[in-house]
């Protein structure tokens, strides 16, 4: 029997805040997954579907088996499961100074309430309390923008009188070669510029209206700073640019960095430095105050040092690492498999005996307190061996496993989900 590391089991109340971006997410698939391993109506196929996946001719020995996996990993990779915002959040969580979602629209309610706008970004409205949300509400800056746009990550350095905004892409091949020009072009930072060149208003506070660099500057921003942070190359090591230039989507950045420099100089703005083959682009608006714009593509580490000064290898945003997706995925390809060819299971008949036996739910919330303690999980299987042996058949056992671990891991399963 193995204890597995299931952050689910864990008390939410207790988790340090990386653990919490996981949890909630992680709970809602398990939450899923047990309903697919215990019942056979949450989940079917239509007829074209049966046709094209081939279940009306898979050979009848692994027909449920093959059902089973279908219908689990077709519901799990539809999920998204809070993976698209994982590693925005992460980075938020780790830097007191750095919030995500940074829209244009609400630059004025960042700046001056930096760590509100951070933990809406993070857990939401429903995260806040009610006097946080009347803040909001209540906001006494107007956008009068036509196009607002938000930024995946940003930073307010005060001791720097700078802002860091910057758009992430997990891999050198992510989002493909369109989106990486629309950054700098018609979206992202296109747009940005577009405000910083044209000097449109499109804040307005009691009677004055601001533009964008106007409105930094009333905060006391002096610089700028834009960045497309490219965190991984094809596999797990942190991106380089030469990796980009291999196997990803450089030639589109530098399309972009092109187009926004002759955009510049056709404006005739300072442009103060230019690295077109290191997609780096640097510019003076001389607005009443100027403010200094850098414009460039970061990768790997160099993304956490731009962003909050310091270096953290970006490979350290990944290292959360437990048991719950992979090992309550195939619980349920196993266990929704027996229930397709029996109309029960081991989930089905533990849960079943949960309800005709104190003693059994007593050491199963000894378990649950536990977090899945070893001791715990232990003396709740000699248990259920010693005392109902006979209602948990063999033939409901996968062939490559004895039945002590499956049963241990499949009450595992139950308590993350029911903890």
């Amino acid at each position: 029997m193995i204890k597995r590391n299931l952050l689910c089991v864990k008390r939410k109340e207790k988790l340090d805040l990386g653990e919490l971006l996981l949890y909630e997410p992680y709970k809602n698939i398990l939450q899923n997954f047990l309903e697919l391993a215990t019942k056979i109506e949450a989940k079917d196929f239509d007829p074209v579907a049966k046709v094209y996946d081939g279940l009306l001719s898979v050979p009848k020995e692994i027909k449920e088996h093959y059902e089973s996996l279908l219908g689990v990993t077709s519901y799990y990779q539809h999920s998204q499961g809070g993976r698209g915002r994982y590693i925005e959040k992460k980075m938020a969580s780790a830097f007191e100074s750095c919030s995500l979602d940074i829209r244009l629209s609400e630059l004025p309610l960042w700046i001056e309430y930096p760590a509100l706008h951070k933990k809406k970004g993070i857990f939401t409205l429903n995260g806040l309390t009610f006097e946080e949300k009347r803040l909001i509400r209540a906001i006494p800056w107007d956008w009068i923008g036509d196009r607002d746009e938000s930024t995946d990550v940003g930073t307010i350095l005060k001791n720097e009188k700078t802002i860091v905004l910057a758009e992430l892409k997990n891999r050198v091949d992510s989002g493909g070669s369109a989106a990486r020009r629309e950054i700098l072009t018609s979206q992202k930072f296109g747009i940005i510029v577009d405000y910083l060149l044209t000097n449109n208003k499109i804040y307005k506070k009691d009677n004055e209206k601001l533009s964008l660099a106007e409105l930094l500057r009333y905060f006391q921003i002096e610089n700028l700073e834009l960045y497309i942070g490219i965190l991984f190359d094809k596999g797990d090591r942190p991106a380089t640019i030469e990796m980009d230039r291999r196997n990803g989507f450089y030639s589109s950045s530098k399309e972009g960095f092109t187009y926004l420099k002759n955009k510049i100089l056709r404006q005739g703005i300072k442009i103060l430095s230019e690295d077109l083959e290191n997609l780096r682009l640097e510019i003076l608006l001389l607005t009443k105050p100027s403010l200094r714009v850098k414009i460039e593509a970061l990768y790997g580490d160099e993304i956490t040092l731009k962003l909050f000064r310091k270096q953290l290898p970006v490979s350290d945003l990944l290292l959360l690492k437990y048991d719950d997706i992979w090992f309550s995925q195939l619980i349920s390809i196993d266990e929704r498999s027996f229930l397709l060819r029996y109309n029960k299971n081991l989930l089905t008949i533990f849960k079943d005996l949960l309800k005709r036996d104190r003693c059994l739910r007593e050491k199963y919330d000894n378990l649950v307190i536990s977090e899945c303690g070893k001791k715990e999980l232990e003396q709740i299987i000699k248990y259920l061996l010693s005392q109902h042996s006979k209602i948990f058949d063999n033939k409901f056992v996968p062939k490559d496993k004895n039945k002590e671990a499956y049963l241990g891991d499949i009450i595992q399963f139950l308590a993350s989900v029911e903890s």
